[in-house]
């Protein structure tokens, strides 16, 4: 695949996905278009990953939200609203697929996550953070604006309503230590070990079972959104999905035998 502002690699199962869009990372059109290709490219392959890390390339950012030059491009044109609505749709649409991904997604937050940048960190299942310098936030009222990629509706589910809207009304930003208290990364590390760290964590995973992982992934993101019957429905259509795989015997055999599973996600 021809990337320009993208790098990907796999690493023992983890697949490494690097943001390099100087200077900033910034999202405009094209990095929203490229990333999807990217996205679509990991859900037809499914196999060749167990988890990914989403990180960057560039020291002291990770992503710092939308391409501001190119919003100020929207509003000096004929078609702000329908311009600005049309990025944005495919900006949220993109990170509902990262979010959707069938196997663990670690945001690796080495540097500054502001408004579209936190907004994709929030939609991995996990958020490990560098100490030091980076800052996160969703700041676009300052711009007289709102994070309208999904900040919204998933910094509230995380960290409550009220904390969630003083953090937006106010355009707070986070340090490492100030996102961990407020519940918005999950763990923090020294910059030069974030990586060593994230690849750990991932390493943890390969190993397990993968469908497994996988189903209970779905049930619990699903899950928050039914009610609690329908989350229960849901749950059991999991178990009897897990009953009829490989891994299942395998797993349930190996426990019998007192040795360490081999799965194969099948």
């Amino acid at each position: 695949m021809n990337l320009k502002y993208l790098h990907f690699e796999i690493m023992d199962k983890t697949g490494v996905l690097y943001f390099n869009s100087p200077p900033a990372n910034g999202f405009n059109q094209e990095l929203v278009n490229e990333l999807t290709t990217m996205v679509n490219s990991l859900k037809a392959n499914v196999g060749e990953i167990r988890s990914l890390i989403i990180t960057s390339k560039i020291e002291n950012i990770f992503i710092a939200g939308a391409d501001i030059k190119m919003i100020k491009k929207f509003m000096d044109g004929p078609n702000l609203v329908a311009d600005q609505i049309h990025f944005n749709t495919d900006l949220q649409q993109v990170i509902n697929e990262i979010e959707g991904l069938p196997f663990p997604v670690i945001a690796a937050i080495n540097g500054h996550a502001m408004g579209g940048g936190l907004e994709l960190a929030l939609a991995c299942d996990f958020r490990f953070m560098a100490k030091g310098k980076a800052r996160i936030g969703l700041p676009e009222v300052n711009l007289g604006l709102l994070p309208g990629a999904g900040g919204t509706q998933r910094i509230s589910r995380l960290i409550g309503k009220s904390r969630a809207k003083d953090m937006i009304f106010n355009s707070k930003l986070f340090d490492a230590e100030g996102a961990l208290a407020i519940g918005i990364v999950d763990q923090i590390f020294d910059p030069e070990s974030l990586m060593e760290k994230s690849l750990e964590y991932a390493n943890k995973l390969k190993d397990r079972a993968g469908i497994s992982i996988s189903v209970v992934k779905g049930c619990i993101d699903k899950g928050l959104e039914m009610s609690l019957k329908e989350g229960l429905a849901l749950e059991m259509e999991g178990l009897e999905r897990l009953l009829k795989t490989n891994d299942a015997q395998e797993g349930v055999t190996a426990f019998l035998e007192k040795r360490k599973p081999v799965f194969q996600s099948k």
